[in-house]
């Protein structure tokens, strides 16, 4: 088999459906390439290619997954060029991809023009720059999926869609009513529906009040409210939500990866106000409900990028500490917290409401 696929490659779609049937049938391609900033979406595109029949032989042999922060070029070659062993297939996953540089890009070159027809090599991340001629090389002799980000209208049916997936019926007020949680993202959310499908058992409709028992002022909201308080400055709200996080058990390098999401965010609308647009741009690039995009602006506009830069190395340092530190999760997260809300100039803080961060 070339790598030339029969049809353009797709390029669309934030639902999380790969339109590549070949995956289930046992019969795929050697070059395919996954990518969006969701990473919930391309995580479970990678699982079909992981489940997929055409590796069920010895995947402990024949399947290989790498980061690229972790992982040269090279390294993947080698894996990619390597013979199946007790079995007719190879696949190598490449994660991260967006964290490889041109010139390390290039050295796949050779190898897109000429892969391997006994593996199947997927380059998966958040982002692919079309115009290095590695994106265009992977399009030209690959199969290539970039997830875009949901709108915040196409949440609730993308939640219906799972809900249907599990056998379940969600009602579209209770659709509505989770998806004003889509800050957190869709892996969160999906893992709620997950919940909420265990919780109603045998039932198969989800109503508004199951899921106002399953989430009610659980982990969802107090992160919710989290990430709130800090985008506002409100020091103490702030505080009391990172406690009800901790009396609940959630890990604090999980509640550190959704204040860093936030602020990716604020950094994005600083870079879209520094560049001359304005309100209306950073809804429609971040897709954003107008309240939320509102808040993210303000927030954008009273920060430079100087500042928010050394925001997301404090960020950095917090999770380094984390993870050197066992035991001092609440002491790490609590001074982060307060330098995250002093940041914020008193006279701009206000009391924001639930549902206003509809970040997706």
């Amino acid at each position: 088999m070339n790598g030339k696929p029969a049809k353009p490659a797709p390029r669309g779609g934030g639902d999380g459906h790969l339109p590549w049937p070949e995956l289930a049938k046992g019969e795929p391609g050697p070059l395919y390439g996954v990518f969006g900033e969701e990473d919930f979406l391309v995580g479970l595109a990678l699982q079909a290619f992981l489940s997929s029949p055409a590796f069920a032989a010895n995947p402990s042999l024949n399947v290989e997954r790498f980061l690229a922060g972790e992982t040269t070029p090279g390294r993947v070659l080698e894996s990619a060029r390597t013979l199946p062993f007790l079995g007719s297939r190879r696949l190598v996953v490449v994660g991260d991809c967006d964290q490889y540089k041109a010139d390390q890009l290039s050295e796949f070159m050779a190898y897109l023009e000429d892969p391997a027809p006994s593996t199947c090599l997927v380059f998966a991340g958040a982002k692919l720059d079309q115009r290095l001629r590695f994106a265009k090389a992977l399009d030209k002799r690959g199969r290539l999926h970039v997830f875009k980000r949901l709108y915040p209208r196409q949440v609730a049916p993308w939640l219906v869609e799972r809900a249907r997936m599990r056998g379940k019926r969600l009602a579209p007020e209770a659709a509505a009513q989770l998806s004003e949680l889509t800050a957190l993202g869709l892996g969160a959310l999906d893992s709620e529906l997950e919940k909420l499908s265990l919780f109603v058992g045998k039932r198969e409709q989800i109503t508004p009040l199951d899921v106002a028992a399953v989430t009610g002022q659980g982990r969802l909201y107090s992160i919710f409210d989290l990430t709130d308080s800090l985008a506002a400055g409100l020091l103490e709200r702030a505080l009391t939500a990172y406690d009800q996080l901790d009396s609940l058990g959630e890990p604090a390098v999980r509640v550190l990866a959704m204040v860093a999401r936030l602020f990716r965010q604020i950094i994005a609308a600083r870079e879209i106000f520094e560049n001359g647009g304005g309100l209306s741009q950073v809804q429609q690039e971040l897709r954003l409900p107008p309240a939320a995009a509102s808040t993210l602006w303000q927030r954008a506009r009273r920060q430079g990028t100087r500042e928010l830069m050394a925001t997301l190395r404090r960020l950095l340092a917090a999770d380094i500490m984390l993870k050197s530190s066992p035991g001092a999760d609440r002491v790490i997260m609590e001074a982060l917290i307060m330098d995250l809300c002093a940041g914020t100039p008193p006279a701009a803080r206000r009391e924001p409401g639930l549902g206003e961060w509809g970040l997706f």
